[in-house]
C-alpha cells in the first residue's frame, strides 16, 4: 500500500472550495487503496481531510509533535500516530514514510513542508512525486516564484557535475483531486 502525506492548513480559510477539495481526498484514496500520512490535526483543511479519509475507511497515519497532543488539536482516529519532538523531527518522518507528497492550500507551516520536500529532491534526497493542488489558482503565485527563480537561474532545471537532480522535475501541479487520480506519476509512484 503506497503511502500519500498531505500538507495543508489547520484553518479552513476564506473560500468553501477549499473545503470540498479536502473534502475530496478520502474519496481518491480509497479508489487508489492509498494510505493517508499527515500532520494529525482535527481544525481545518487537515481535519476535513482526516474526517473524509476515515468516513471512506482509509487507513490514516498522525505524525505531530508531542507538544501538539492535546484533544481540540489533534485528530483521535487515526489507526497510526506518530509523535516527534518537534516539527523538524516530523518532516523528516513524513518524508521518510511518504511515497507521494500532495499540498492544498495552506499558510507558512504548509509552504515551510512542501519548500523542504522540493528542497531535499533537488538535493537528490528523494525522486517522490510531488503535487500541488491547485484549488482557486492558489499555488499560482507560488509557481510564478519558482518560475521567476528559475529565469533567474537559481533553479537547476538539469542536473550537473556537483548535484545531479534537477529542482522540479518531480513537481506537477493539478486543478483538483480529480486530475491528481488520473495523473501518471500519482498512480505509478
Amino acid at each position: 500500500m503506497k503511502t500519500v502525506c498531505l500538507f495543508c492548513a489547520s484553518m479552513d480559510g476564506k473560500d468553501t472550495n477549499y473545503i470540498k477539495e479536502a473534502n475530496n481526498i478520502g474519496d481518491i484514496l480509497l479508489k487508489h487503496n492509498y494510505s493517508l500520512l499527515y500532520g494529525g490535526g482535527i481544525l481545518g483543511l487537515m481535519g476535513v481531510a482526516a474526517k473524509s479519509a476515515k468516513k471512506k475507511g482509509v487507513k490514516i497515519i498522525s505524525i505531530f509533535p508531542e507538544y501538539l497532543d492535546e484533544p481540540g488539536i489533534i485528530f483521535s482516529k487515526s489507526q497510526k500516530t506518530i509523535k516527534t519532538k518537534n516539527i523538524l523531527e516530523r518532516k523528516k518522518k513524513m518524508i521518510e514514510l511518504s511515497d507521494i507528497f500532495v499540498c492544498l492550500p495552506g499558510g507558512i507551516g504548509t509552504l515551510d513542508e512542501i519548500t523542504e520536500v522540493l528542497s531535499t529532491a533537488a538535493l537528490g534526497e528523494h525522486s517522490k512525486p510531488i503535487f500541488l493542488i491547485n484549488t482557486n489558482n492558489f499555488w499560482s503565485p507560488f509557481m510564478s516564484l519558482l518560475d521567476h527563480m528559475e529565469k533567474n537561474k537559481f533553479i537547476r532545471i538539469n542536473g550537473d557535475e556537483a548535484i545531479k537532480s534537477s529542482s522540479l522535475s518531480n513537481l506537477f501541479i493539478v486543478d483538483d483531486f480529480e486530475e491528481l487520480s488520473m495523473h501518471e506519476k500519482f498512480i505509478s509512484a
